[in-house]
């Protein structure tokens, strides 16, 4: 009798042992994603907090590959409209970061794209 309960245990492990690992997984790419966003937005509130009070493009692009230096920094896109030429004062800057996350959980990668693409947008007044 000992054995069948212990021949049931083991097939009910096997069958819930997938589930639990998905879910490990899945919130171990969630805080991933989440945690590169939160880095790339506050990067882009710099950036146009920088680009504001009339610095370089060169400045701030260095400031925000600083900023996220945990990311890998290749995979990052730094965009500023308008260029430092042609800000005015009065108007409007705007600072987009673009950065493509590597999934490494491949049931997760297949749900959420790979590489999973994320983009923060900052506006600011031109000072």
């Amino acid at each position: 009798m000992k054995l069948d309960k212990k021949g049931q245990s083991m097939v009910e492990t096997a069958m819930i042992l997938p589930i639990i690992i998905l879910l490990f997984l899945g919130m171990f790419e969630f805080s991933r994603i989440f945690g590169s966003y939160l880095l790339i937005t506050h990067a882009s509130r710099e950036g146009a907090r920088l680009a504001a009070i009339g610095k370089t493009d060169a400045e701030i692009q260095a400031n925000i590959e600083n900023k996220v230096n945990i990311l890998n920094v290749s995979e990052l896109q730094i965009l500023l409209d308008p260029e430092e030429d042609a800000r005015i004062t009065g108007e409007d800057v705007r600072v987009r970061v673009r950065y493509s996350l590597q999934i490494y959980a491949p049931v997760i990668s297949s749900i959420v794209g790979n590489p999973f693409e994320m983009e923060a947008s900052t506006y600011m007044r031109v000072e």
